[in-house]
């Protein structure tokens, strides 16, 4: 019985109740799409912003096209190299579960 059990779950891995996660239950191709889902979402929502953002510069506060894609890119870069302390603050005092988690419901909560 002891060794079907060890079967069933992941070593070292447990779900949100801190218990062993079980092979039938946990993961598998439902979790892989939802974090499919959430990332191509991100991904669309970013880079429609970033466009939008041009066009605010250039006709509202009357940048020239080259300035204000500049000022994008220069934002882009800066939003992705904040993802690196993002990621290691995820890491280093968080788990990257929850963070995942809290990601998700709050990009659900502004696109809904």
């Amino acid at each position: 019985m002891e060794v079907e059990q060890e079967l069933d779950t992941w070593e070292g891995y447990v779900n949100w109740k801190n218990k062993p996660a079980k092979r039938g239950q946990h993961g598998g191709m439902l979790a892989a799409f939802f974090v499919l889902v959430v990332e191509v979402m991100e991904n669309l929502a970013y880079l429609a912003n970033a466009s939008n953002l041009v066009l605010y510069l250039t006709e509202h506060m009357h940048f020239s096209p080259s300035k204000a894609a500049n000022n994008v890119t220069d934002f882009m870069g800066t939003a992705f190299l904040l993802a690196l302390l993002g990621g290691f603050l995820s890491d280093a005092f968080f788990t990257t579960y929850h963070i995942y988690l809290i990601s998700a419901l709050v990009e659900f909560l502004i696109m809904g």
